[in-house]
């Protein structure tokens, strides 16, 4: 079955790892009891995995925190294995949707998406009642360093994020 916005229910978080000529390395499979969607992955610096999706799932699995309300960013590091290292649930009262990420020059990550949210949980302003451009960025642990939230009255939806030569970052 499908939610709202359109995801099947009860999904999690599937990697695969195949060899130069398609042979399985290894794979996990990573979520919670309800749906976690992976949007986006990138190879991190050190050789390990950033996932990032958007999850509704609490504590359950492989989940570490409980939803802020409703959906929110999730991002979950590995090692080059596989293995998870560190994860955050991140996110307001109202619904977030992560589209992209970028391992920043400084070793962190900058997260951009959507939100919904007004000042609650991890959001610290408020949507204007559409969604607005949500970018969060956090350190190579995923701890919070700052965030943005930008926008007008419609809506408004980051898919690609660039970080530019002079350290700053094109949304």
């Amino acid at each position: 079955s499908e939610n709202s916005i359109g995801v099947n229910l009860e999904d999690d978080y599937w990697i695969v790892k195949i060899s130069s000529f398609g042979t399985i390395q290894w794979q996990n499979t990573i979520g919670g009891n309800d749906t976690d969607d992976l949007v986006s992955m990138i190879q991190t610096g050190d050789g390990g995995y950033l996932l990032a999706g958007y999850s509704i799932s609490n504590i359950s699995g492989d989940k570490t925190e409980n939803s802020n309300g409703s959906w929110d960013y999730w991002v979950v590091k590995t090692d080059s294995v596989g293995i998870i290292q560190w994860q955050n649930t991140i996110g307001g009262s109202g619904t977030e949707v992560l589209h992209s990420l970028i391992q920043t020059f400084d070793g962190g990550f900058l997260l951009g998406g959507l939100s919904s949210s007004v000042v609650s949980g991890d959001k610290t302003e408020n949507s204007d009642n559409h969604n607005d451009f949500w970018i969060v960025k956090v350190d190579s642990s995923g701890m919070i360093q700052w965030q943005n939230t930008i926008g007008g009255i419609e809506d408004d939806r980051i898919h690609t994020i660039v970080q530019s030569n002079d350290g700053g970052y094109v949304l």
